[in-house]
């Protein structure tokens, strides 16, 4: 078991909050443990702020208590900053910019690459303890690669399941603009299902062919986690994913403040 860190700080009780490009996440970690987790869209801010208010009252004051947050939506961060900063009196630290971020990375530009993939990773790699795949399901689906010394690889980013949905319905005169789900059937037998199925399945054999690839660089199939909104839906179509991970990100996010104050991480 890991020791506890020396600064009070890193074993805060914490208010997380992570910006996506579709949604809010506002989370809370009790000595060290995702506690609660619920999401908004990016246009309920006021309602944002009025449950975070809610969930740092509700934090034991045994610990200090912190805020931490991640983004990967820079102006929708900014006008959570300016909520928050109107309503707490604690500092808004973000990964990234007053937190460090919480792994190292074997890239040509690492503050280029997404925050969110950047904590999700961190994360699992702190979970499992060996090298590591990660496929986010959101507005985009990024796959990327942590060896087993725990370095950020790199990786690939797709479009996401309604972005290929609608991808498909824009650029082209006749094809419906679809909800993609799982059909349960090897042939789509109308165009919807022929859609979906042609999304679903594509991701599906997206996700191996990328993975099988990190095999071979790694010499080993690496742990296969899975998380964001889309992340159950693909599950079940492919048996080779190890781990779903709802809230990966926000694990990530509270692994980071945890990190910028003490380099000793805790597992989930």
């Amino acid at each position: 078991m890991a020791e506890l860190p020396t600064d009070p700080k890193a074993n805060s009780n914490l208010l997380i909050f992570e910006v996506g490009n579709s949604h809010v996440s506002v989370a809370t970690s009790l000595a060290g443990t995702i506690r609660t987790n619920d999401r908004f869209s990016l246009d309920q801010m006021d309602e944002v702020i009025e449950h975070a208010q809610q969930c740092w009252e509700a934090l034991p004051s045994d610990r200090l208590k912190a805020t931490a947050a991640a983004s990967v939506v820079p102006q929708a961060l900014a006008r959570l900053r300016e909520r928050y900063e109107a309503c707490f009196s604690d500092p808004f630290n973000v990964v990234g910019e007053d937190l460090h971020r919480p792994m190292s990375l074997a890239v040509e530009a690492p503050e280029k690459v997404g925050i969110d993939r950047v904590c999700s990773a961190a994360a699992a790699y702190a979970g499992v303890g060996a090298a590591c795949a990660v496929a986010s399901f959101g507005t985009a689906i990024t796959i990327d690669c942590v060896n087993e010394e725990g370095v950020f690889l790199g990786g690939a980013i797709l479009p996401g399941l309604s972005l290929q949905a609608r991808a498909l319905h824009e650029g082209t005169a006749a094809l419906p603009d679809v909800t993609v789900e799982a059909t349960g059937a090897v042939f789509g037998t109308t165009t919807q299902e022929a859609i979906c199925n042609g999304i679903l399945y594509g991701v599906a054999g997206a996700l191996r062919e990328i993975v099988e690839r990190y095999a071979t660089h790694l010499g080993r199939w690496p742990i296969l986690i899975a998380t964001g909104g889309n992340a159950e839906m693909i599950g079940k179509e492919c048996d080779f994913i190890d781990r779903i991970v709802p809230d990966l990100c926000v694990r990530g996010i509270a692994l980071a403040y945890r990190k910028h104050f003490s380099p000793v991480p805790d597992a989930w």
